[in-house]
């Protein structure tokens, strides 16, 4: 057996999502990242950080929407204030983190389905690394400031 058929054989495929932020690409893998939706309509939030985008209703739980990229060609982090509370056709990927919903927003979906895992920390696709996208910093982020409970 040659060393490449050793190194398939013990290849470690993990489920998840691959998207991409700007020129980033990242993952989150199944047990985190629950659901791809449309962005639905987002009520704001007074006094929020500047990545909540707001709330919306996502089978009848209120979940934040954060920003973690762009959301438009204008390079606006926030869609205009006349058009923040419809829904629109940029994906939302929905996450479940330490049983804390959160939508995440301003990304690209660029794959779904099983990766080779290349460590803990990273999967390939596409022949490009792919690390794992820090969903924890997201929600601390959210439970600071003026505007938390």
């Amino acid at each position: 057996m040659s060393a490449d058929a050793d190194t398939t054989a013990t290849a470690t495929m993990t489920g998840g999502v691959v998207f991409r932020v700007g020129d980033a690409q990242f993952f989150l893998p199944a047990t985190i990242a629950a659901k791809v939706l449309p962005m639905p309509g987002v009520a704001r939030v007074p006094g929020a950080p500047v990545d909540l985008v707001g709330v919306a209703l996502v089978e009848g739980e209120m979940v934040p929407v954060v920003a973690i990229g762009e959301l438009d060609g204008r390079g606006s982090r926030r869609p205009p204030p006349t058009q923040r509370s419809r829904a629109d056709n940029r994906p939302m990927l929905v996450c479940t983190y330490l049983g804390e919903r959160v939508g995440l927003v301003g990304l690209e979906i660029v794959a779904t389905g099983f990766f080779e895992a290349t460590d803990p920390e990273h999967v390939e696709h596409g022949g490009a690394p792919a690390p794992l996208f820090d969903v924890g910093e997201v929600v601390a982020r959210l439970r600071e400031g003026r505007w938390a409970v």
